[in-house]
């Protein structure tokens, strides 16, 4: 069992990682283009420096655009409708302490 949780953990590290790599800083424009490209929805993860997952203290907050919500209610998480107030407000932001990317689903 130790295995197969360590196995998954370095696969969401390997995961975050490489979805910051692809990152593309939020901005007007890149608010726009997601709507403009039928997404409807960012889901909003934390990534730490170390580059793990987490809403406490985040370095990282990588808006993932969505098309439509998840239906199984294991893949509940934190999602923001598009558009919306809060996204155009962070478009506008900069925050020396964490950075608001998009990171496109592959």
């Amino acid at each position: 069992m130790r295995i197969v949780l360590e196995n998954s953990f370095n696969h969401a590290m390997r995961k975050a990682i490489n979805q910051i790599r692809g990152a593309k800083e939020l901005d007007a424009r890149g608010l726009k283009d997601m709507e403009k490209q039928g997404y409807k929805y960012v889901q909003v993860k934390g990534l730490t420096t170390d580059k793990y997952y987490d809403y406490l203290g985040p370095r990282y907050l990588l808006l993932v655009p969505l098309k439509e919500l998840p239906t199984d209610p294991r893949d509940k998480d934190i999602y923001e409708p598009i558009p919306s107030l809060l996204l155009e407000l962070w478009a506008k932001e900069s925050d020396d302490h964490f950075k608001i990317v998009i990171v496109y689903p592959r």
